[in-house]
């Protein structure tokens, strides 16, 4: 019975590790940059939380679930499921700020862009629709007691491609203003 109250242990520890990757380290990255004139990437808003989904997987997995239901105490199982879903739900906070944030570099990008395009802002918009959507799906199944890994995931997806491609985008920025400096300098 010690090496299932120890596994136990364990799990509500890497649960509390992962709560407090999820809620310290986005605030703490923003105050390590000691340089007096952050650069422009810094100001920039970004987007940290959705790297921390391979931890949330396993934390949400079903093995873990069937593991603590079949070792733990009910007590003590039923404490580390409530404790899971509250990390899950934090998580699904982060999402919605890192959406909130690329869609704030989205809107700095297309207001750089030397052409407005139509189906382009149509695409950001349905992306909007998309990612509200399965926010409100996510959140619902959080809030109803289950743990919706599976939507979560594309939750996650969504956001992480988004993150590429504002990150491509910005490349290009930097290469055409890049570009542009020279070609003045030059002449």
């Amino acid at each position: 019975m010690n090496d299932t109250y120890a596994v136990i242990l364990f799990a509500v520890v890497l649960c509390g590790i992962l709560l407090r990757l999820l809620i310290k380290a986005p605030r703490s990255s923003g105050k390590a940059v000691s340089s007096s004139h952050p650069s422009l990437a810094d100001a920039l808003p970004s987007a940290k939380h959705y790297t921390y989904f391979p931890q949330i997987r396993q934390a949400l997995s079903r093995a873990d679930y069937d593991y603590l239901l079949k070792n733990a105490a009910p007590d003590v199982a039923k404490q580390a499921l409530r404790e899971r879903r509250d990390i899950a739900r934090r998580f699904l906070q982060g999402l919605r700020e890192d959406f909130s944030n690329l869609a704030r570099l989205g809107s700095i990008v297309a207001a750089l862009s030397p052409e407005i395009n139509h189906k382009q802002e149509a695409k950001r918009f349905m992306l909007r629709v998309e990612f509200r959507f399965l926010y409100a799906l996510v959140w619902l199944r959080l809030f109803t007691g289950t743990l919706p890994l599976h939507q979560l995931e594309i939750l996650t997806g969504l956001v992480g491609r988004l993150a590429a491609r504002m990150g491509e985008a910005m490349t290009e920025i930097n290469a055409l203003s890049a570009g542009q400096l020279t070609g003045k300098l030059g002449a």
